[in-house]
């Protein structure tokens, strides 16, 4: 009897394993990248002025075209990781300093939110100002990518992975 107990639970053991064993791993993160209207003569953004456009502190463009942003919903693996990262904050932490600034009258205008990649690059296509943070592996040709700290999405040390 006690033989058997013990062989029932070594095979219960195996089965756990042999399931953990098969369980497919979670998907990391997509790397994400900074798009801009392909009208826009910035190649390359440091993180900190990506910060300030993020945090509602940078304004304008050089040649004085208003930053428009542009960012997938809250939720998605797009969003959250890069606000985390960059801003230090959580996502209810990042609408409620937006709310604020809304609130103090210190906005030209609220970032934009959609649901997909394709939406984005539609919004970024539309306005010249406008500035997005989508998956890397979903960039069409027509939009342009910016380099972030002189790096591209992929790269060693590039600072949004």
């Amino acid at each position: 009897m006690k033989i058997t107990r013990q062989l029932g639970w070594i095979v219960v053991l195996g089965w756990t394993l042999l399931v953990r064993a098969q369980s497919p791993a979670p998907a990391p993160p997509p790397d994400v990248a900074v798009v801009v209207n392909p009208a826009n003569p910035t190649n390359d953004l440091s993180a900190a002025d990506l910060r300030l456009m993020l945090l509602g502190e940078r304004h304008f463009w050089r040649g004085n075209v208003q930053v428009r942003l542009v960012l997938r919903t809250p939720g998605t693996p797009e969003h959250d990781p890069v606000i985390m990262r960059l801003l230090n904050m959580s996502d209810s932490d990042f609408g409620r300093m937006w709310k604020n600034k809304e609130f103090r009258g210190e906005l030209f205008g609220l970032p934009e939110f959609r649901s997909s990649d394709s939406q984005v690059f539609q919004y970024v296509r539309e306005h010249p100002g406008a500035i997005g943070i989508v998956a890397a592996r979903s960039v069409p040709m027509d939009i342009k990518l910016l380099r972030i700290e002189g790096k591209l999405p992929g790269e060693p040390s590039y600072p949004l992975k």
